[in-house]
């Protein structure tokens, strides 16, 4: 089917035109229903994990209590001098 180029002189036939257009028609129409397909089913997983976690048993509570970090002072020691690096 496509194994004749024509030149600048002929032109492509109707048929082959038409052929080209189907096909490329079928091609989108099979790419679509896989990728739709795809979608579907990631959807369905997404419920199922959702509805999964709602009746999940042993869930801990969220408590609104605040923790208070520990107080710790900064402790300056002016006697010691890190500062020097004896060789």
């Amino acid at each position: 089917m496509f194994s004749k180029y024509p030149g600048q002189n002929q032109r492509i036939s109707l048929a082959t035109k038409a052929s080209m257009i189907i096909w490329i028609l079928v091609g989108l129409g099979i790419f679509s229903f896989f990728a739709f397909s795809i979608f579907i089913i990631a959807i369905l997983i997404g419920i199922l994990i959702f509805i999964a976690n709602l009746f999940q048993k042993n869930r801990s509570t969220i408590s609104n209590e605040t923790h208070d970090f520990p107080n710790q002072r900064y402790k300056n020691n002016p006697k010691k001098n890190d500062d020097i690096i004896d060789i």
